[in-house]
């Protein structure tokens, strides 16, 4: 099973040509042909990158295609990393999201945690419902595979579970602002590029 990525916010064409656009619901407007388009690239396993003005709603499209993509054999994992400040705060939040995603139940979560991320040692914070509010901390060794273990882990249990996985980053600017940034992104893409 191969995992693949759709990237928000980087590079290339405007996706509307409106100033004002409703973005939820049944407010949400004028955006069939980018709905499929985007739509189509999730099932074709198209690296996807959009860039507009802040405030066109980009996020309301992909994630208005997210809910529309979600299926048994295809889950999609959403993550906003606009607060994420270092490559360590991206590694704790994209586990958390691909572990919650892929996971049905919180045994099934904790089990995925200690099979995909074996050499890791998470650290759970859990609120009152463990399914929606938690969060993983992870305790890495950046000269090892720990990192390259987080990486592979949408990859691994697509493979296990005999699904595929599509991963939404949602301000993936953001990694410009991580120290030694240029070293983070060839870390992603040689890991990604192979999956």
């Amino acid at each position: 099973m191969r995992t693949y990525w759709a990237c928000n916010n980087i590079i290339t064409n405007n996706i509307i040509t409106k100033n004002i656009v409703a973005k939820s619901g049944d407010n949400f407007t004028d955006r069939e042909k980018e709905t499929e388009r985007l739509l189509s690239n999730f099932t074709h396993r198209v690296n996807t990158i959009i860039i507009s003005p802040r405030r066109w709603g980009k996020t309301s499209l992909v994630k208005k295609v997210c809910r529309l993509a979600q299926s048994d054999k295809r889950k999609i994992v959403y993550l906003d990393i606009f607060s994420c400040r270092t490559d360590k705060e991206f590694y704790d939040v994209f586990a958390s999201a691909v572990l919650k995603q892929t996971s049905s139940k919180f045994d099934e979560l904790m089990d995925n945690a200690k099979l995909f991320l074996s050499r890791i040692r998470p650290k759970f914070t859990i609120g009152s419902d463990p399914m929606s509010d938690f969060s993983i901390s992870l305790e890495l060794n950046t000269k090892g595979n720990d990192i390259d273990e987080i990486l592979q882990l949408p990859e691994r249990i697509a493979q296990k579970k005999g699904i595929r996985i599509v991963i939404c980053i949602d301000e993936f600017q953001q990694i410009a602002e991580f120290k030694d940034s240029k070293i983070f992104q060839k870390r992603l893409r040689t890991v990604w590029q192979l999956q």
